[in-house]
Order: structure tokens, then C-alpha cells, then sequence
């Protein structure tokens, strides 16, 4: 078996000399190609396969936009990873197709063994060439929402903030609208309505909330999903949120292994969005895009097996729980493809 392969392209050689010497002692296992020029390294790709290409943001020959834009035709499986030093260009590629990652300039050696981790990960998920080929060549991936990643860091304070939250959530009127309009639903039972974001986010609790504003922004607040698929996406998942915290509370499971079956069943179908109505391996998707983002791996594995018929013996507990759910709320796995292949 041919060894896990990255490239790195940056025109400044004191930086490709900084990565060659932290990760050929951490890294061996890994084949590394490091080039200064662009232009040589497109040249090499054909006889390379490689697993990822980080390449730098401003270079004189061609700038990693566009040679990352190269790489999705010539090496579509590849995971592209852009380097920038410009925090006011790192929303704006985010959005592009040029990018999976990107990484502020300067960065932490630990900051690049996530990434292998990560490669590791997505290249060992069970996708079809096809597949993976179609993921690596998507015009655009969605992306994790500004307000998503602003409450993760205040959430990984030592002492999050619930009011820092709220003011975060209050900022974006359509956000603020629609958490209201849920903690006020039926769904969560509450026994009187709310007005108040701050009450909304106590009531709740901030992992809730923090995942209920992804699902929110992914599928009912972003111009690229239609409406009706965006509200059924969303529907699904709440429903499906809420067999699994009744099979986790009749099972008397750990508030942690909860949160973890609860956050698999609400981001279940995110694959959707990269595969349309063509969702016969949505789950599969769905994974891909959460190891992209960097959940942590009780999800990914929970959300990979959910529409198995027969589990791995040595799966997570919140694994058990998501596909038990599943076929609770679909029928049959088989119901489960098509529902969300409408």
C-alpha cells in the first residue's frame, strides 16, 4: 500500500524548510513533496496521488486560489487547504470551490497533525470513487456560519457567557426570529412563551442552542438551499433530535453520550446539501463534510453508520442510538434513503 501523500507549495522557502524539518520527525509515515513554483508543482501532480495539497495564499507565479482551483480537476480527491495570512479574506474563500480548509498564517504544529488526522479520517470513510471524486469537484462546499464558529469560541471559554450568546444570536434578526419561533414551538414543550433570546438560550442550554444556529443557518437562512428542502431537512432532524433523546433518557446514557447522539441526529442528513435529491449515500457525505469541520469523531461515526442494518459490535453507544432512531422514525433504512431523497 502506497504511503499517505501531501504536498505543500509556498514561495518563501524558509517556511518550506520550517515544515520539512517539524514534520519528517513527527511524519515519517507520510510521503511529502515541497515545492516553491506553482507552475512545478501542478507539473508533478500527475505522478503523484495525493491525499492533501496545502498551498499558500499569495504567490508571485499564481496565487493558491487559483492553483488549488487547478488541483480540484487534475487531483479531485484531494483534500485542498488553503494558507493565509489575511483574516479578511478567510470568509471570502471559505466560500469558494478552491478551498476545503483554511489556515491562518502563522499557525501551531498541532494545527497540521489535526489536519493528517483529519486525512486520515476521510480517506479511510467507505466512498465510492465516484463519489469522492463529485465531493472533492463540488462547486462549492457550505461552510461552517460566521455566528456558528463565533459561539464555538465562547463556548470553549473557561466560563462561557450565556449573554454573550444571546448578543451573538440577537445581531442576525432572521437567526433571532427563528430560535424564538422554536423555543416557542411545541417541540420543546416549554410551558409559557418567550421574547427574550437570553431566556431562550437559558432555557435551552448553550450546546442545544449552539447547535440548533448551525442547522438554522445551513438550512433555512442560506440563499443556495431552496426553501422547501431547507424546511424539510430541518424537520426531519428536530424530529429525529427528539426520538433520540427519548431512546437516550430510557436508556439511562451519560449527559455526554446524549449530547453526542443528539448532535448526530440533527446534523443526520447535512449530506443533502452536497448531494441533492441523489442522496443514496447521503450519509456517507454527511460525514465526509463533519470530518471536514472537525467534529468530533462519535459523531462522524454515528452519522457513517445510521443507515446500517447490522452495527459494528464495538460501536459507540451514541452510534446504537442514532440508528435505532432512525429506523424509529423511518420505518426501514430503506424509507430512510428515500425520505431524503425527495
Amino acid at each position: 500500500m502506497n504511503a499517505p501523500c501531501i504536498v505543500f507549495v509556498d514561495n518563501e522557502p524558509g517556511v518550506l524548510n520550517a515544515l520539512r524539518r517539524l514534520l519528517r520527525l513527527s511524519h515519517r509515515d507520510w510521503d511529502m513533496h515541497f515545492f516553491s513554483s506553482p507552475v512545478q508543482a501542478l507539473d508533478q501532480l500527475d505522478s503523484l496521488t495525493p491525499w492533501v495539497v496545502v498551498a499558500d495564499r499569495n504567490m508571485s507565479e499564481m496565487d493558491g486560489i487559483e492553483l488549488l482551483g487547478h488541483v480540484a480537476d487534475t487531483a479531485p480527491e484531494a483534500i485542498r487547504v488553503l494558507l493565509s495570512g489575511d483574516a479578511q479574506m478567510e470568509s471570502a474563500i471559505r466560500a469558494t470551490a478552491a478551498a476545503h480548509l483554511v489556515i491562518r498564517k502563522p499557525f501551531e504544529r498541532e494545527v497540521i497533525d489535526d489536519l493528517l488526522t483529519r486525512a486520515r479520517v476521510l480517506h479511510q470513510l467507505p466512498l465510492s470513487v465516484t463519489l469522492r471524486g463529485r465531493l472533492g469537484q463540488q462547486e462549492s462546499l457550505p461552510v461552517l456560519p460566521e455566528v456558528y464558529q463565533q459561539i464555538t469560541h465562547v463556548l470553549e471559554q473557561q466560563e462561557p457567557d450565556v449573554a454573550e450568546v444571546a448578543e451573538l444570536i440577537r445581531h442576525d434578526q432572521v437567526l433571532l426570529s427563528r430560535v424564538l419561533q422554536l423555543v416557542n414551538s411545541p417541540f420543546f414543550g416549554f410551558n409559557s412563551r418567550t421574547h427574550d433570546v437570553e431566556v431562550a438560550v437559558m432555557r435551552l442550554g448553550l450546546q442545544t442552542i449552539h447547535n440548533l444556529v448551525l442547522i438554522i443557518e445551513l438550512y433555512q437562512h442560506n440563499s443556495t438551499v431552496p426553501r422547501a428542502l431547507g424546511d424539510r431537512l430541518m424537520r426531519d432532524a428536530l424530529l429525529l433530535a427528539e426520538h433520540v433523546g427519548t431512546l437516550a433518557d430510557s436508556r439511562g446514557v451519560s449527559r455526554n453520550i446524549r449530547n453526542l447522539a443528539v448532535v448526530s441526529a440533527l446534523l443526520h442528513n447535512i449530506g443533502v446539501l452536497l448531494l441533492g435529491a441523489d442522496s443514496q449515500e447521503y450519509n456517507i457525505a454527511s460525514a465526509y463534510l463533519l470530518e471536514l469541520w472537525g467534529f468530533e469523531s462519535e459523531v462522524i461515526e454515528a452519522i457513517q453508520h445510521q443507515l446500517d442494518p447490522d452495527l459494528p459490535y464495538d460501536c459507540e453507544p451514541a452510534t446504537e442510538i442514532l440508528n435505532a432512531a432512525v429506523k424509529l422514525q423511518y420505518g426501514t433504512l430503506n424509507d430512510a434513503i428515500e425520505a431524503n431523497g425527495d
